[in-house]
């Protein structure tokens, strides 16, 4: 066996002064070669290797190593790759421990009963996170309807280290009176209010989604009671087919390259990562998540973030070429957003250009009634 672990070549200048360093330093070499006057070769053992690495006496020189031998390679290749030992055992060391482990709780379908509420219910049977749960579902669906009045129906199921509570709630019945509102953009030209505060008036202009009418409120017996409104609204509304056409136009196409970058994620925590340079001038990006076991039997995510290369090309298209079938989509675009027995008032086609790019807006006019 040999005495040494590696064979160095070592390049520069001034080598008495290395060799100095490694004598004040108690740094044995072995086999010792000088091909020329800037070129040394020589033998070290692993760990006199790791100390000259520590005091760092190569800074001046440019080094290889030429051969390992014995416990080097394996001492080597076991630091190199240290993190990926370690991180393996104690993924599966914490996948042995936990895979019976209750990691979350999640409560779903409720919009009136608070959901930490329905944690901390379950604590007091012992249903908790990062706890093994020996409970059955049967006995935690009994306790939840026991012990919270506004649930109808709640059913648990157990995946993995993930226990879902699914939850359906009463139905109260308070009804909830709501204003008059615009189903289109329109303008107003007749109004007629039988009950609620009006809050347009004849011509005016509002949108989708304004309130035209609110509730009016009254007080009865000290309480206070919304009247849901009533009238009869009518107005011109406009519906547009609005089509763009750019007369040239910059694309990236994918070259084929790529560069991944990876990780693996146990409950929100990255046990390893892969991240190398991406050196492309453009690129296209994607990002992947997906669990690895299904069911969230465990919570293990792999993370994926591709960049593809791409080159842009320009390209270019005439507008009279296409004109016509333009302002047909934009007239069928406009007349498939026509409410049912919709009449059309009157049809209107305009086309302007700004910075290479061709707009063609088809505006239908219709009357509008709504009814509340």
């Amino acid at each position: 066996m040999k005495k040494y672990s590696y064979v160095l070549k070592i390049e520069g200048l001034n080598f008495d002064r290395f060799f100095n360093e490694l004598k004040k330093n108690n740094i044995r070499l072995f086999n010792i070669k000088k091909p020329n006057y800037k070129t040394c070769e020589f033998g070290v053992s692993f760990f006199n290797y790791y100390k000259i690495k520590k005091l760092n006496l190569l800074k001046n020189y440019k080094t290889t190593i030429l051969k390992t031998y014995n416990i080097g390679f394996l001492v080597g290749n076991f630091l190199k790759n240290i993190g990926l030992y370690l991180g393996g055992m104690f993924a599966f060391l914490t996948i042995l421990i936990i895979s019976k482990t209750t990691l979350t709780i999640n409560v779903l379908g409720t919009t009136n009963i608070n959901k930490e509420d329905v944690v901390n219910l379950l604590k007091e049977i012992d249903v908790k996170t990062w706890k093994i749960n020996t409970i059955p579902n049967e006995t935690i669906e009994q306790y939840i309807k026991q012990n919270l009045n506004d649930v109808s129906l709640v059913s648990v199921a157990k995946k993995g280290t993930n226990l879902i509570i699914n939850i359906k709630e009463k139905i109260t019945n308070s009804e909830i009176v709501s204003p008059i509102c615009a189903e289109y953009n329109m303008i107003i030209t007749s109004i007629n209010v039988s009950q609620g505060i009006a809050k347009v008036k004849v011509g005016d202009i509002v949108k989708k989604g304004d309130v035209l009418v609110e509730p009016k409120t009254i007080l009865t017996n000290g309480e206070v009671t919304e009247l849901k409104p009533i009238a009869e609204i009518q107005g011109d509304a406009f519906i547009t087919g609005d089509i763009e056409f750019k007369t040239e136009e910059e694309i990236f196409k994918k070259t084929g390259k790529k560069v991944v970058w990876s990780n693996y994620e146990f409950n929100g925590v990255k046990l390893f990562s892969n991240s190398p340079q991406v050196k492309f001038e453009n690129y296209e990006k994607s990002v992947y998540n997906e669990y690895i076991f299904k069911n969230f039997f465990l919570p293990i995510k792999l993370n994926r973030t591709v960049f593809y290369e791409t080159e842009k090309e320009v390209i270019t298209r005439n507008f009279e070429e296409n004109k016509e079938n333009l302002i047909k989509q934009s007239k069928e675009l406009a007349y498939s957003k026509l409410p049912q027995n919709a009449q059309v008032l009157s049809e209107e086609t305009i086309i302007s250009n700004s910075n290479k790019t061709y707009f063609v807006n088809t505006y239908l006019k219709i009357k509008v009634e709504i009814k509340g």
